[in-house]
């Protein structure tokens, strides 16, 4: 027979927690690579100091990505009867 009547049916909580894996993995290899080139400019000592706003914007684009994968794990669990 289908599900159980007293659990719901999880795929849509489980492609949000792929997904926001996915877009979180992403984010974290993009702030990667620029601490990388950062870390470059910086041991180069050029007279030019790179602007590290970007930097800055990817730590909260991480930051934001974290809540996410969070709260989709959550309603996942919450969804499988978990955490009732």
């Amino acid at each position: 027979m289908g599900l159980r009547s007293d659990r719901e049916d999880t795929r849509a909580q489980q492609e949000a927690l792929r997904t926001a894996r996915e877009e979180a993995a992403e984010v974290l290899a993009e702030l990667a690579a620029e601490a990388r080139a950062l870390s470059k400019a910086y041991a180069s000592r050029s007279a030019r100091v790179p602007d590290g706003s970007a930097l800055a914007g990817l730590v909260d684009a991480a930051r934001r990505a974290e809540e996410a994968v969070d709260l989709a794990a959550h309603d996942l669990a919450t969804a499988r009867g978990e955490d009732a």
